[in-house]
């Protein structure tokens, strides 16, 4: 490998933008030039080319087809749609073709012979709606011959017209081919003078630089796909080019820092995900635990032993379940039974206001899913909607299947919610609801294990019941769909 010249470590980078410059300006003089020749010239050329063509064409059948329709059209007996029977589509394409004919040509006289073809035009319509409301066949073919298809007629004066304009095309064509003959030659051999020299000049000064660079680029490289396999140790890359070793420095560098970056990332994943389970654990309210102990004394005195023992056995069932031996995915049978504890002590406490129902398939039941999802649901319909409405209430808990999707529905007939409310709830800010911390968190969790569109949505009416819809998906849910969602 060459050495660079450690007194100026900036050699290389200002060869090569020297290089660049002197290539990118002389190249972009002559293509300027040279593509301004040429696009200019062309472009005429294209246009009179084009007008030519036209004309041919037009010059070749329109006298033809204007002359034979209408002496068909002469022929045919008098009616009142006789006007309507005139071959006016053949006018107004002659009509069309002139007018573009006359943005395309570049020669002003010709511009003045297409005004005047659409002039003539103009009045070989008139002409012709004259015939076509002329009784007498006689003076029809009178009509026909002065006016339109005989000496005097005016598809022979636009033929001339067209004829005249055809010639002047031809010979401004001639004319720029005489330009593009003589100019061409010398733009190409002064084109291709530049560019070979340009070339020798890049190939040498590639040929010297390459050998510096590539060795060290191609180590690069072999880092690179190192890293981009998840391994990132590596040695330095051996140069004496000052830019590749700082390219290596900053390289090894950032491959170090995306790997503490990946260790902190899953050290603070697991954390995250201790820590949100500890916290929904802990917003089961301490009042919860309080009131349901105070229940149990006032039962005790009142010597409801059986309603006793069901809430002791339920309030265990319940800790029980929350608890699950620190597991945070359970399953659907599992999380039913911990809302139906937590229900049947709910009702033993509230009797004159509560009743529930849980139905959910069979079938679905041993799906798995985030533990703790359905209690915070049933406490926010407990404390905000039925204890604020009149009367017994019910709270439902039912299941479906849809698609890939497994939802679950929390039901209350209680008070409901506002418009404003509900459309609060359904922007994704709960906190502003009632136990809005319960609600954030089981939908977070659920989007931090399943991801987008997975999580909670809200439907409610004032005075009749809100419902709380759990998506999920069908084949269940597992831990390690956690680390790879974000909420």
């Amino acid at each position: 490998m060459q050495q660079v010249n450690p007194v100026n470590p900036r050699t290389i980078q200002q060869h090569i933008r020297r290089l660049i410059i002197t290539m990118s300006v002389a190249m972009a003089t002559i293509i300027a030039v040279l593509a301004f020749v040429l696009i200019s010239v062309s472009r005429q050329a294209s246009s009179v080319l084009a007008c030519a063509t036209t004309a041919a064409d037009f010059n070749q059948e329109f006298k033809a087809n204007i002359d034979l329709e209408m002496y068909k059209h002469v022929n045919l007996p008098p009616s009142e749609s006789s006007v309507q029977k005139l071959p006016m589509s053949e006018l107004d394409n002659a009509e069309k073709v002139l007018k573009r004919l006359a943005t395309e040509t570049t020669l002003p006289d010709n511009r003045e012979r297409v005004r005047s073809m659409l002039d003539m035009c103009s009045n070989l319509r008139m002409y012709m709606i004259e015939i076509a409301e002329t009784k007498s066949y006689d003076l029809r073919m009178e009509l026909l011959d002065r006016n339109i298809s005989g000496q005097t007629g005016l598809t022979g004066i636009i033929e001339d017209y067209m004829h005249d304009f055809l010639s002047d095309e031809v010979r401004e064509l001639a004319r720029l081919r005489g330009v593009i003959n003589r100019q061409i030659p010398i733009l190409l051999a002064l084109t291709a003078a530049i560019v070979i020299a340009l070339f020798v000049l890049l190939l040498m000064y590639s040929f010297r630089v390459s050998r510096r660079i590539t060795a060290p680029m191609q180590a690069l490289s072999r880092k690179a796909e190192q890293f981009g396999s998840d391994n990132f140790t590596s040695h330095p890359v051996e140069t004496d080019i000052v830019e590749l070793k700082i390219l290596d420095r900053n390289f090894d560098k950032m491959a170090s820092r995306i790997s503490s970056l990946i260790d902190r990332q899953r050290r603070d994943q697991q954390s995250l995900h201790r820590a949100e389970l500890e916290l929904l654990q802990a917003q089961i309210n301490p009042h919860f635990l309080y009131n349901t102990l105070d229940s149990i004394a006032i039962l005790a005195e009142s010597q409801r032993e059986e309603d006793v023992i069901d809430m002791v056995n339920s309030l265990s069932t319940f800790f029980r379940n929350s608890l699950n031996r620190g597991e945070d995915i359970i399953s659907l049978r599992s999380e039913l039974i911990q809302a139906r504890s937590y229900l049947e002590i709910q009702q033993i406490r509230y009797s004159d206001i509560l009743s529930w129902e849980i139905s959910v398939p069979e079938e679905l039941q041993d799906c798995t899913v985030p533990k703790l999802i359905l209690q915070p649901l049933i406490e926010n319909a407990l404390y905000h909607g039925i204890k604020n409405r009149r009367g017994r209430g019910l709270i439902t808990i039912t299941g479906e299947e849809s698609g890939e999707d497994l939802l679950l529905y929390v039901r209350d007939n209680g008070a409901g919610m506002t418009a404003d409310q509900l459309a609060t709830l359904q922007s994704g800010n709960f906190e502003e609801h009632h136990s809005g911390l319960g609600l954030k968190n089981v939908h977070q969790r659920i989007r931090l294990y399943c991801g987008s569109p997975y999580g909670l949505s809200f439907s409610s009416v004032p005075g009749e019941g809100t419902t709380v819809t759990v998506r999920l998906p069908r084949q269940g849910v597992t831990a390690i769909r956690k680390e790879d969602n974000h909420p």
